[in-house]
């Protein structure tokens, strides 16, 4: 009888840690690239070896709300992980380098030519971040450096850029 509990409690452990537990799936990534500051992985993942904050290689890949921005990022699911978020302003800023310019590929209607790592692909200039404040959403420019402001509803061109913090 004991022996049952044993490895009912037992699995009822193993079932609780996997639906609630959170980080990696699969702990063995390949470094893909580095550029210095940052290493790119197999999983879909840069990490920023600077912070520690590991983010999305990729943004969302096109025009997207503040709120949807906040959803995409909170229901993120890359590199294993589950506990993606919108980043803040500092955590953009720490990223705009001025002294690099991707040469990657943007979308329609966007000039290129960001201030960010090459490891990291943005299709347009700007990032949503999270400020605290329900009715504003802000935005950070990787082509100009200054931040700015605009209505969460609309979509002209930000993006999302999922970061998550370290393990």
């Amino acid at each position: 009888m004991i022996r049952t509990w044993m490895a009912l409690g037992f699995l009822a452990f193993l079932l609780v840690s996997c639906v609630t537990g959170r980080g990696t799936v699969n702990p063995k990534v390949s470094e893909t690239s580095r550029d210095g500051r940052f290493i790119a992985y197999d999983n879909g993942t840069v990490k920023d070896s600077s912070s520690g904050l590991l983010w999305a290689a990729e943004d969302n890949g096109g025009p997207i709300t503040w709120e949807e921005a906040m959803k995409f990022c909170r229901d993120y699911r890359v590199g294993g992980y589950d506990d993606w978020r919108m980043p803040t302003q500092e955590e953009l800023t720490a990223l705009y380098n001025p002294e690099i310019t991707n040469r990657g590929t943007y979308d329609e209607g966007c000039k290129g030519g960001y201030h960010i790592t090459d490891l990291i692909h943005i299709t347009c200039c700007c990032i949503w971040y999270w400020n605290g404040v329900d009715e504003v959403g802000g935005f950070f420019h990787f082509d100009t450096g200054p931040d700015g402001w605009r209505d969460q509803a609309l979509s002209l061109h930000p993006r999302a850029l999922p970061v998550r913090d370290p393990s």
